[in-house]
């Protein structure tokens, strides 16, 4: 598959990263997602403002051979990732961006709360603009 243009950010994972402490060291899958984003890994991309949550997989195997190696699963293909993808649409963390092939959506909300749920107060990525907020604002945090 090849490679399209794509949005870069410079560190959207860095807003989450009191969510990650949360979950005791055990990376997820969206959180895996995030920090490939946030390095510009081939394959993933922003397919707009970061603060929308829109990203594309350019080359969704590449991206699932990734995870394999970070979850020490080397059977893991496309279709096993997309399977796990498709659990955070109920918890409403991501979803399917309809008309388009390989995007998908976060839910800044939805991880919020189930951040929260998690770690039991609110992690600093509250403070990320909704999606009608302005296309080129940027993420802020407060002090903990």
């Amino acid at each position: 598959m090849t490679h399209d243009t794509c949005v870069t950010v410079a560190d959207p994972y860095g807003a989450l990263s009191g969510c990650a402490r949360a979950t005791g060291g055990q990376v997820q899958l969206w959180q895996f997602l995030l920090e490939e984003l946030a390095a510009g890994a081939p394959g993933i991309c922003w397919e707009g403002p970061p603060n929308e949550g829109e990203f594309r997989l350019s080359d969704p195997d590449e991206v699932a051979r990734r995870w394999g190696r970070r979850k020490q699963k080397p059977n893991m293909n496309y279709d096993k990732l997309s399977r796990a993808l498709r659990y955070y649409y109920d918890k409403n963390i991501m979803s399917k961006v309809h008309g388009k092939r390989y995007a998908y959506r976060f839910s800044w909300a939805g991880l919020a709360a189930a951040c929260q749920a998690q770690a039991g107060d609110a992690p600093p990525y509250w403070h990320y603009l909704p999606p009608a907020a302005a296309a080129h604002a940027t993420p802020t945090t407060t002090a903990p």
